[in-house]
């Protein structure tokens, strides 16, 4: 008797865990699957794990019908992660002018001190609704097979030729470059410093965005510059490339059914827990039309449903790669290598 009264109370346990495990929505006039994934997840980006779990009876995630009615999958819940200060798409981070002070001493002179209490401390505000700003673009980086992108390297740090030949050189400091005139250099050019960095598979190397500086006096053969953005230490021996801005997009992506799918093929940074503003890079580019500004959500398959794991917007975009910020891990850690993506966001939709 009480191992029947065991077995019944197991199966009714069972029952509430699976019960609790989803939702359940009836279509009425006017709902669209983004509206509904907005509702239950606060999320319209979402709306593939709801389209998934009923794709039974959606033959087109565009159209939905009043009187359909939709089981709703629980997800994660979202995890939110304070920037740290030297990385760049952020929108506001504040304080007092003692933090600002205490920070710009390890922020490699990126901020200024002396302002008021409670001032922005740092900020890339996305200035007319641009979807991202270009410090976060250039950061990025990018994957290319090109390999002749570079004209010239950093030689030496001027300021302290002779203390410290050949260090690492950071924001505000002089470097010497190893071309001049003879080579097209002119005072007042701008070129990006950068560094190969790993080789994806047949994609091409990773191009790892270091800074930008600008010639101060143009010799022959030799030049001086002046660093004036640094994301990271610089190098004797990085090398440089053209500097062209990158392009920008103004609004908010809107949700999208354009059926576009793919995978994350590296990370920029070796890392074991992937975090909130994590720089990826996609098997997708032109050749695949995405765009600048591109929201994907990260996904897995697991018993014929999605698990959202984590959401990308793209900031560069190449012939069959894309780079790009994680903005979202939904909670988990699991973003790795390999992970499938889908399109679910595009600026004006």
């Amino acid at each position: 008797m009480k191992r029947f009264i065991f077995i019944i109370s197991v199966l009714l346990t069972t029952s509430i865990i699976l019960v609790a495990q989803f939702k359940k929505h009836t279509v009425v006039k006017g709902d669209c699957l983004w509206d509904i994934s907005g509702y239950y997840y606060n999320d319209p980006f979402l709306w593939p794990v709801i389209y998934k779990a009923n794709e039974d009876s959606i033959a087109d995630p565009h159209w939905i019908y009043p009187g359909e009615v939709f089981v709703i999958p629980n997800v994660p819940e979202e995890q939110t992660t304070t920037m740290p200060i030297e990385e760049g798409i952020v929108k506001e981070i504040r304080g007092t002018k003692g933090e600002l002070q205490e920070e710009s001493r390890g922020a490699r002179g990126a901020m200024e001190t002396g302002r008021e209490e409670d001032e922005i401390l740092f900020s890339v505000v996305k200035a007319e609704d641009y979807a991202f700003t270009k410090k976060a673009a250039l950061q990025a980086g990018f994957i290319t097979k090109d390999a002749n992108i570079n004209i010239g390297s950093v030689s030496n740090s001027i300021q302290t030729i002779k203390e410290l030949k050949g260090s690492p050189t950071t924001l505000g400091d002089k470097v010497e470059i190893n071309r001049g005139t003879s080579d097209g250099i002119n005072v007042d050019d701008i070129y990006v410093i950068f560094r190969w960095d790993s080789r994806v598979g047949r994609f091409g190397k990773i191009v790892r965005v270091k800074g930008i500086l600008k010639i101060t006096e143009a010799g022959e053969k030799l030049s001086e510059a002046q660093i004036i953005e640094a994301y990271e230490t610089i190098d004797k021996g990085d090398h440089l490339m053209e500097y062209n801005p990158p392009e920008l997009v103004i609004g908010n992506a809107i949700p999208t059914t354009l059926d576009l799918e793919g995978k994350i093929i590296a990370l920029k940074d070796k890392q074991d827990i992937i975090k909130p503003f994590s720089v990826i890079y996609i098997d997708l580019g032109t050749n695949s039309a995405v765009q600048l500004g591109d929201v994907f959500l990260i996904y897995k398959d697991k018993d014929d449903l999605i698990v959202p794991l984590g959401q990308i917007q793209i900031v560069d975009v190449r012939e069959e790669t894309s780079s790009g910020y994680i903005t979202s891990i939904m909670g988990n850690t699991e973003i790795s290598l390999g992970n499938k993506i889908k399109l679910v966001g595009r600026i004006g939709g």
